[in-house]
């Protein structure tokens, strides 16, 4: 190796050491802890406040495992639910379940939009946005149209299984969410 060359090296060294390692060009630098405080989760749940109770078109009280339903007649399942729904942003939305196409109902039957009570006696329908003051008692009822335009012996003996008929609390998204 030349002269020149091995001073350029030894000048590359010397500064590296300088500036890396010798510690002259540092900076300063702080951190603090936040005193943010804690964030509390809500809280959603639905539980039933007593046993669902079916009702016919004349409004008597009928045991459904022996009842036989005949074209246009209308059953009703009426069921009081606990609610508690806690979060400053809380919204939910009550939805019947297990009475769908899909669960026996086919075209025999239509399944009309779930009513609800709320404490105070205010009916309201149940896509109403249910909120942490509506907690409590709110009874649903649903109603299950079996169609009066069955011809000839159509669904004679045909079954449709309500025991899976129940009901979900569905939160909603707060407003201005970004749905993450």
């Amino acid at each position: 190796m030349n002269k020149m060359t091995k001073g350029a090296i030894a000048t590359g060294v010397g500064i590296v050491l300088m500036v890396g390692g010798g510690g002259t060009l540092a900076t300063w630098n702080q951190a603090q802890n936040g005193s943010m405080g804690k964030v509390v989760a809500g809280d959603l749940n639905l539980v039933p406040a007593s046993a669902g109770v079916w009702t016919n078109a004349s409004g008597a009280v009928i045991a459904i495992a022996n009842y036989k339903v005949v074209p246009g007649d209308t059953l009703t399942y009426t069921q009081p639910l606990n609610v508690t729904l806690g979060g400053d942003l809380m919204v939910a939305r009550l939805a019947v379940t297990g009475a769908s196409a899909a669960d026996g109902f086919g075209s025999n039957a239509t399944v009309s939009a779930t009513t609800l009570t709320k404490a105070d006696n205010k009916v309201v329908a149940a896509t109403t946005d249910l909120r942490p003051a509506d907690s409590g008692i709110v009874t649903a009822s649903t109603t299950f149209t079996f169609n009066k335009s069955t011809t000839d012996r159509n669904a004679v003996a045909a079954s449709v299984d309500l025991s899976g008929i129940g009901y979900s609390l569905v939160q909603q998204a707060p407003v201005d969410s970004n749905n993450k």
